[in-house]
């Protein structure tokens, strides 16, 4: 029997995949190859170095983890995924899982590696699944949020790769390796580079006018964002906008001259307020918001967020007849694919 190699982009998505063959007694036919390098963020000019990826590590993470074991971890995963795609024979088949902007770009350079060989390549938007048991309704963000239990569900829209396509997502990688952006994000079934500030007026809607946990900031600032985003990123944004005036910050423990980032807590700044009124929608966001959530409210609001996903489907549902995709996904938050296969 011909193997099935699935190459993912996380290292939560490779985890999801080892559960789930485990979980769907598939060892022995199925394996899992996983490139956790986040290539959505840091320089790719002129392709991947990677002691430019090391370098750039350093520099979102200035609390010295990366230093101190991060890059041995990248070097390692690096070596042992071109190991594996060495490996990979015409006789195997190839799944190639994504969803966001991380995942993508991921994929662009896995297919940039196995180009001008004859695989049999399917590429699978774990985004485009909808799944649905008697108590829940599942929508993946990324391939790491699939339900492990459910796999069959996500495979059964696979698409094959032809040979047009695949120029084109190589045409794709190049134009991406060709500029000078830090950032690159993928909506809409499109990725593009963006300025790093990118996310900014994100940041800044969700930072209230009183001291408040990073940690918890960042949090909404990802689940609320359209577009999936590190941890990391996001973080260095903060540390960023502290360093303009924008974020005010206060910290009980300083290391080398930089904040404990997860220590901290921040507030707007007048400063940031003027950035933040420039963008009228945001400025609504910010003021409507709730900066006093204690936690039984806090839990309140996550129930509430769950509703409206049922809410989201049965209004796509609804408008299917009448409007394009396109349109239906711009008007309920979800994506292309995931109204294509209501």
């Amino acid at each position: 029997m011909n193997n099935i190699v699935n190459i993912c982009f996380s290292e939560s998505a490779g985890g999801k995949f080892r559960v789930a063959i485990r979980m769907n007694e598939l060892d022995g036919q199925q394996k899992v190859i996983v490139l956790s390098d986040d290539l959505s963020q840091g320089p790719i000019k002129g392709g991947v170095n990677i002691e430019e990826r090391i370098n750039w590590g350093s520099i979102v993470d200035e609390e010295e983890y990366f230093a101190s074991y991060g890059a041995d971890d990248l070097k390692e995963n690096y070596n042992t995924f071109y190991n594996e795609i060495s490996k990979i024979n015409d006789k195997d088949t190839l799944y190639l899982w994504y969803g966001s902007s991380q995942e993508f770009c991921g994929m662009l350079y896995a297919l940039e590696l196995l180009k001008d060989r004859n695989l049999n390549i399917y590429l699978i938007n774990a985004t485009d699944t909808i799944v649905k048991d008697k108590d829940n309704v599942y929508l993946s963000r990324a391939a790491g949020d699939i339900v492990p239990q459910y796999i069959d569900k996500y495979t059964s829209l696979k698409q094959k790769l032809n040979s047009n396509k695949y120029k084109q997502l190589l045409d794709t990688w190049e134009l991406l390796k060709n500029d000078n952006s830090i950032l690159r994000v993928f909506k809409n079934e499109q990725i593009k580079s963006v300025d790093e500030n990118y996310f900014d007026i994100d940041v800044l809607k969700y930072t209230p006018k009183e001291f408040r946990k990073s940690a918890r900031i960042v949090g909404s600032i990802i689940e609320n964002s359209d577009v999936e985003i590190s941890f990391d990123y996001i973080l260095w944004r903060v540390r960023k906008l502290v360093k303009l005036g924008k974020i005010d910050y206060t910290c009980s423990q300083v290391y080398y001259g930089t904040f404990e980032s997860m220590e901290m807590e921040i507030k707007i700044t007048k400063e940031g307020l003027k950035l933040l009124n420039t963008n009228q929608k945001a400025m609504s966001v910010w003021k409507n918001s709730n900066e006093s959530l204690d936690d039984e409210e806090y839990m309140i609001n996550e129930y509430i967020k769950e509703g409206r996903l049922e809410e989201k489907i049965n209004i796509a549902k609804k408008l299917k007849d009448v409007l394009d995709s396109k349109t239906i996904a711009d008007k309920t938050g979800l994506t292309i694919g995931q109204v294509k296969n209501i």
